[in-house]
């Protein structure tokens, strides 16, 4: 556990540790029913790009499929 102050502007810092450790330069303030707050890093939606990529072959006349069905 580490403690850090809250400045009079509202303001605290993020040790150095957890910066290195998260990727994320934004940060997520959960307000728990216990009255304790959660911060963890906020995830980026970049880190999915392709993560639903498919080993399946695709149809290259998929798109003029798609295109003709939606009436373009």
């Amino acid at each position: 556990m580490v403690r850090t102050l809250i400045t009079s502007k509202g303001q605290t810092t993020i040790p150095l540790i957890f910066r290195k450790k998260w990727t994320s330069r934004e940060v997520l303030w959960e307000d728990c029913s216990d009255g304790s707050l959660r911060v963890r890093a906020a995830p980026d939606p970049m880190t999915l790009f392709g993560s639903a990529a498919s080993t399946i072959p695709k149809d290259p006349k998929e798109k003029t499929k798609a295109r003709t069905s939606w009436g373009l």
